[in-house]
């Protein structure tokens, strides 16, 4: 004897359409062309303006960096790419080279200012 049938069982959601069933032919459309590799330029830009976070006068490197790899990009489109990272790279690096000059210069005020007396030879 056979059991009795149970109730329907749902579809499982987890099971993956069959093989065949996806849109697209499995390559790249016709005509296209992968985008050149980033130089290495804009990497070094895009790492020194990270580390420029942490490190005084890598922040300007950045900024160097990144100009020379944006200009090489709009030189020769076809075989260098990365514009957009040494563009991240000057940015991050020109916001914090700056701050950290502005931060470097305040203590160099402070002290000088601290050395120099200061406000000892005022008297109330």
């Amino acid at each position: 004897m056979n059991p009795p049938p149970g109730p329907p069982r749902a579809p499982n959601p987890f099971q993956p359409p069959p093989a065949g069933s996806y849109a697209g032919g499995g390559g790249p459309p016709a005509g296209y062309r992968p985008p050149p590799p980033a130089s290495s330029e804009a990497i070094a830009a895009l790492v020194c303006g990270i580390l420029a976070w942490i490190c005084f006068p890598v922040g300007f490197v950045a900024v160097f960096l990144g100009i020379r790899a944006r200009r090489a990009v709009r030189e020769n489109p076809e075989q260098v790419g990365g514009d957009q990272l040494a563009l991240v790279g000057m940015i991050l690096g020109g916001i914090f080279g700056t701050l950290q000059f502005v931060i470097v210069l305040l203590y160099v005020l402070f002290f000088a200012f601290a050395f120099s007396g200061g406000l000892g030879h005022i008297k109330p």
